[in-house]
């Protein structure tokens, strides 16, 4: 109890010396550019119901129990069996048995007092995981844990001002405090009770001491995977709030996840079964270009999605040099984002649906390959021509020079010039 004692004085005492600062002192000091810093402790506190948690464990250990006496017993009989004799051998089963008890206690007594640091310890950790799962940048963090020194600098503070017995602080050790914290938004805490059954309800408390924000977020479930569930809300309560400094380049598109299944997550989708998939609802599927703009976002941004992962197959709507299904594999193509390939009927990768107006760019760079793939074999010129293009567009794969059949061909001088050469051959774009 001392430990869980001094964690609740740790937390009023913040409380206690905020409530002492004037407003003033606080008023100008935050920067909307710079992440939300939350207080590094978290105490997680017993629920009333913990008890429920210590029946669970002890019936645990009577089932245990009843097993291993069991065991013993069978090995008693064959001892009596072969003549030994059992009298003897009750005393070190007893032995065992009470040795078995002690441990058990022991055990349960440490899980008792720590389940609230190892709470905390998850938490963090889950939170921390989340940044970087999601390739979350320092500059788009929303919220970070502050310095653990905060902490060694606060129970310093309360240790002298106990030692000292001071009822009334004075002005230097509100100054003090104020330096401590005076970065500080937010605070947190939370408790967890046992629901039975290896069932938890964990509840985590945000409090922001100078915007007088307040918020809960409450999880059940096993105990790790109700943590894991607290640390999603909170990361999505600070990283989904819109990016006043990030402009959605694709406000019209509306973007849906393939569904969730576990037995085809493994392998993926056929690309028809995604290209079905997305017409079924209303949706297309997207160009290589949509689907690469929208992964800049990330998620947490408007417009934006989650991250593509490396060498995994993407269906998209592009047509190259074959009028068949092409696949995006990010990370193929360090200079480009991806490769578009075309691929055989039965290949599985993931995808994404869209919903919305082609831009005329990507229209565009549609028609420059439909003129590709009908005049690349035939019409070398026209063929230079239209690579003049897709090269000064930085369309993926474009290069400076390259081969026709057997011809070795280089880009026209600039973009204007290919166009101009088309034209002159009746064609437009």
């Amino acid at each position: 109890m001392s430990l869980i004692k001094n964690r609740i004085i740790y937390l009023l005492a913040l409380f206690v010396g905020l409530q002492i600062m004037s407003f003033h002192l606080w008023a100008g000091t935050q920067s909307t550019q710079q992440p939300a810093q939350l207080f590094a402790q978290i105490p997680f506190f017993e629920g009333g119901d913990l008890g429920q948690y210590q029946i669970t464990y002890q019936q645990d250990r009577d089932t245990v129990r009843k097993m291993l006496w069991s065991d013993l017993m069978d090995e008693v009989q064959k001892l009596a069996a072969s003549g030994a004799s059992v009298e003897k051998m009750m005393g070190p089963m007893a032995q065992v048995m009470l040795a078995f008890d002690r441990v058990h206690d022991q055990h349960k007594a440490m899980d008792s007092i720590r389940i609230d640091q190892s709470i905390e310890q998850q938490f963090k950790a889950e939170l921390d995981n989340l940044y970087r799962e999601y390739d979350i940048r320092d500059k788009d963090r929303k919220l970070v844990i502050s310095a653990g020194d905060k902490m060694v600098q606060l129970k310093a503070l309360l240790q002298m001002l106990e030692a000292q017995k001071k009822v009334n602080k004075t002005l230097s050790d509100v100054a003090l405090l104020y330096n401590i914290v005076k970065d500080i938004d937010y605070v947190a805490y939370g408790h967890f009770s046992s629901l039975g059954k290896g069932q938890f309800q964990v509840t985590f408390h945000l409090v922001g001491h100078i915007s007088g924000q307040y918020r809960s977020f409450v999880s059940r479930g096993r105990l790790t995977a109700a943590v894991s569930d607290l640390a999603m809300q909170v990361f999505n309560y600070f990283q989904k709030n819109s990016y006043p400094e990030w402009q959605n380049p694709q406000q019209g598109l509306v973007w849906m996840p393939m569904p969730i299944n576990p037995e085809k997550n493994q392998e993926g989708y056929t690309f028809a079964e995604a290209n079905s998939y997305c017409k079924m609802r209303g949706f297309r599927l997207p160009y290589a270009r949509e689907i690469l703009t929208a992964e800049t976002g990330t998620q947490y941004k408007d417009g934006g999605i989650s991250s593509l992962k490396t060498m995994r197959a993407y269906a998209v709507a592009d047509l190259r040099l074959t009028s068949t299904q092409h696949w995006l594999t990010p990370g193929t193509e360090s200079n480009t984002g991806g490769a578009i390939q075309p691929a055989s009927a039965d290949k599985k990768g993931s995808f994404w649906c869209v919903k919305g107006a082609v831009q005329s760019d990507i229209q565009r760079m549609e028609k420059v390959f439909s003129l590709i793939r009908k005049y690349r074999m035939n019409d070398s010129e026209i063929y230079r021509a239209l690579e003049t293009i897709r090269y000064f567009q930085a369309d993926f794969g474009a290069q400076e020079s390259f081969f026709a059949g057997t011809t070795y061909l280089k880009v026209m001088d600039s973009e204007e010039e290919a166009l101009n050469y088309l034209k002159a051959r009746g064609i437009s774009l």
